[in-house]
């Protein structure tokens, strides 16, 4: 059901929330748009504004919102960044703060890595991390300001079992596109697919 609310909704919409993501309510799902001045509820499902569910605190975990909510994106506007930009900065807390860049492909609205069996981001599995990419949009000189989009995800990272054929030839398809390779069931099984659930995501547009 989430995904059929953003489907229909990712045009207009900043997040889509489950109850697995939720605290402190009793609704199905919470959507909430852009640009909305009253908050109603159809079918056991919330439709709000931003700022409503921190106000309330509807979500389960300590996700901060943004100062300036006028200059937040839709969901699809982010879908489309995460589709442009080839590199972002996935952050974890294991023992300490750890950052570590990578690339990143995008399905049906899920945001994949692939990466190998070893390696310190791995500490970060089943725990809610973190994913920024920021499109650059130029200096602003007069405005002592640098332009750009941002996009901000926060989600559990997991190991992708299933399908993992299709995902890889999805990532060589958005990264060699016109190239093939023979995906044997040797790379696929000692390639590792990680994805990182969309629990809330903040994309962002900084102009002037």
């Amino acid at each position: 059901m989430k995904e059929e609310l953003l489907l229909q909704y990712m045009d207009q919409c900043l997040n889509v929330y489950s109850q697995d993501d939720l605290q402190n309510c009793s609704y199905d799902y919470i959507v909430v748009f852009k640009d909305l001045e009253k908050s109603y509820v159809k079918n056991n499902i919330l439709f709000t504004f931003y700022q409503d569910i921190f106000d309330k605190h509807y979500l389960k975990y300590p996700i901060p919102a943004i100062r300036k909510p006028k200059k937040l994106l839709t969901f699809h506007d982010g879908i489309e960044i995460l589709k442009n930009i080839n590199y972002g900065a996935l952050v974890i807390n294991s023992q300490i703060p750890y950052c570590v860049h990578l690339n990143h492909f995008v399905v049906d609205n899920h945001l994949y890595f692939h990466c190998s069996r070893q390696g310190y981001k791995l500490n970060g599995l089943n725990q809610l991390a973190s994913y920024t990419v920021v499109k650059d949009l130029g200096i602003n000189k007069e405005a002592f300001t640098n332009n750009h989009e941002s996009v901000c995800i926060y989600g559990i990272l997991k190991e992708v079992k299933e399908h993992k054929k299709a995902l890889l030839d999805a990532f060589l398809k958005r990264y060699t596109p016109g190239l093939t390779k023979d995906l044997n069931d040797n790379v696929v099984n000692n390639t590792m697919i990680l994805e990182l659930s969309i629990i809330h995501m903040s994309v962002k547009r900084h102009y002037h």
